[in-house]
Order: C-alpha cells, then sequence, then structure tokens
C-alpha cells in the first residue's frame, strides 16, 4: 500500500495454492486494486472476509514474481 492507503501491487493466494498478482494496469474482475483507500494493513485484517499479514519485501518480491496476472 502506498503512503495514501491507496493499494499500489496485489498478490492474491487462492486456496488451491493459485497467486494472481494486480497492479494499476492489470486487473480483471477476479483480482483488482481497491478504488477507496484500504487503510492500514491492521484496519484489513480486522476484516472478516480478508486475511492480511505483513511480509517482508524480498517475500513479497518473490510471490510477485511468482504469481500470473490475471485473464483480461
Amino acid at each position: 500500500m502506498g503512503e495514501d492507503g491507496y493499494e499500489v501491487r496485489k498478490v492474491h493466494q487462492y486456496r488451491d495454492g493459485c497467486l494472481l498478482r494486480s497492479d494499476e494496469w492489470h486487473e480483471s474482475r477476479e483480482i483488482g486494486l481497491s478504488e477507496v483507500p484500504v487503510g492500514t494493513i491492521e484496519d484489513v485484517a480486522r476484516q472478516p472476509e480478508f486475511a492480511a499479514i505483513r511480509v517482508p519485501l524480498a517475500e513479497f518480491e518473490q510471490l510477485w514474481t511468482t504469481a500470473t496476472w490475471p485473464s483480461p
């Protein structure tokens, strides 16, 4: 998330292990960035429909490069 609270890049991990990534140029019906500020990671984690955890930047970058872009 950027300093303004908006998502910049996102990796979504599905229960089957599939990883999809999204940024401002790559979105689909399956995955996209929020159109409103999402707040802090703690704010997101408090919402029952989400699981949010902090990961080290190197780990996120590894997930980012492993994940695939969504289908248009």
